[in-house]
């Protein structure tokens, strides 16, 4: 892999997670040489991971009904907070599109973009949490894309930091969607680095942290995390209580090195 120095990083960086945690998980050592470096860092989350089953039994302990997963996405915005508090970015640099856990996709490939969509897990067709970046949003595709494209314009951003459009998660598939879509309404050329979260067998539970064979191409970059910088990513990944149940192969993420594709 060829290392990338983070200089080659220009602020500000706009970072994509389709779910709180996915942030810390692709970029968090990313994160953290920006706030020492004086680099601004915006992160878009698209959902706020409301929809996890697992989450509702095995932590709220609560039936799975519209309320429990109302009250898991207020959780995972809090949670959220306090992970990126504790990196150094500013709760005024997260915006929270509050679009529907495990159904974004749909609304992604929809052909008539003002169709509305409703999500099966809270019942909302709409951004219904105070504190979504866009209040009562309607889930549209093309909703979906005016507001990613007012914070391209906002932030206006030299990096953005985004997941593959392989990666096997829907939302994950989604965001990028989105986000693409909306970078071509703008004249902006930012760099991308793509990063991968979910994908048959990886990361691998032995051997070295590489990329998957069939992704092993000559666009991969690693940079180089310090101890002390992988100890503050796991750190921030526990705050998000909520996930303790997160897969070990998840976790084998926050490692010495982040990965990433360009483009």
């Amino acid at each position: 892999m060829t290392p990338i120095p983070f200089k080659d990083l220009r602020g500000p960086i706009l970072i994509v997670a389709p779910h709180p945690d996915d942030d810390v998980l692709s970029s968090g050592g990313v994160i953290q040489k920006a706030i020492r470096t004086g680099k601004p860092v915006h992160i878009v989350y698209l959902t706020n991971g409301d929809a996890n089953t697992d989450s509702i039994r095995n932590f709220l302990h609560a039936p799975s009904i519209p309320a429990s997963f109302r009250r898991l996405g207020r959780i995972r915005h809090l949670e959220a907070l306090r992970a990126e508090a504790f990196l150094g970015v500013s709760s005024k640099r997260l915006y929270f599109f509050g679009f529907p856990d495990a159904h974004s996709l749909p609304i992604a490939k929809s052909t008539n973009e003002n169709q509305v969509f409703r999500s099966p897990f809270t019942l909302w067709d709409r951004a219904r949490y105070s504190f979504s970046f866009n209040r009562n949003a309607p889930y549209t595709r093309k909703t979906a894309i005016s507001l990613f494209t007012e914070i391209l314009k906002k932030v206006k951003p030299k990096t953005i930091i985004v997941n593959r459009a392989d990666d096997t998660n829907p939302d994950h598939r989604a965001a990028r969607i989105f986000l693409m879509d909306a970078l071509r309404r703008t004249r902006m050329k930012p760099l991308i680095l793509s990063y991968l979260i979910h994908f048959p067998k990886w990361p691998s539970f032995k051997g070295r942290f590489v990329p998957p064979v069939r992704l092993n191409t000559r666009n991969v970059r690693a940079l180089s995390l310090s101890a002390l910088e992988q100890r503050k990513n796991l750190h921030a990944f526990r705050l998000h209580r909520s996930q303790f149940h997160a897969h070990d192969r998840i976790l084998r993420l926050i490692r010495k090195k982040e990965i990433f594709w360009l483009g």
